[in-house]
């Protein structure tokens, strides 16, 4: 009885684990400004740099996973944190993407410190493939 109920408490805490990475990918598709480091006045992390944090410690596979995903569905600012990850974790299918870009008109809200810009996609992957935004 008692293995019984330490596998129910095991599921739960895994089926739960994967809620909270879906809803940190729903929250990044809508994200509203794409930042990395201490931002406003106090410098907090932003959520979206939180969030794409939680699902870059998942598993390689389910990470590479939830990026396509949002690289497929997000907004360009959730767009941006999608590449972020593929340039760690894949930096082949970061460049696919990066020459994909080249004539896109989409822009980011960006974030550094206090400053919000507004920047071309295809420019803030350019910034991302040479480190510019570091996590």
């Amino acid at each position: 009885m008692w293995l019984f109920a330490i596998l129910m408490l095991l599921c739960g805490v895994a089926v739960r684990a994967d809620d909270s990475v879906a809803s940190a990918l729903k929250r990044l598709s809508t994200v509203e400004k794409f930042a990395f480091g201490g931002v406003g006045f106090a410098g907090v992390t932003s959520k979206g740099e939180i969030d794409f944090k939680l699902i870059l410690s998942q598993p390689q596979a389910a990470a590479l996973s939830a990026f396509e995903e949002l690289y497929a569905t997000g907004n360009p600012q959730g767009k941006s944190y999608a590449l972020s990850g593929m340039k760690k974790l894949n930096p082949q299918r970061f460049k696919e993407l990066l020459a994909a870009l080249e004539t896109s008109t989409d822009e980011v809200e960006v974030m550094r410190g206090c400053i919000v810009s507004h920047e071309r996609l295809r420019d803030v992957a350019k910034q991302i493939e040479r480190g510019k935004f570091r996590f």
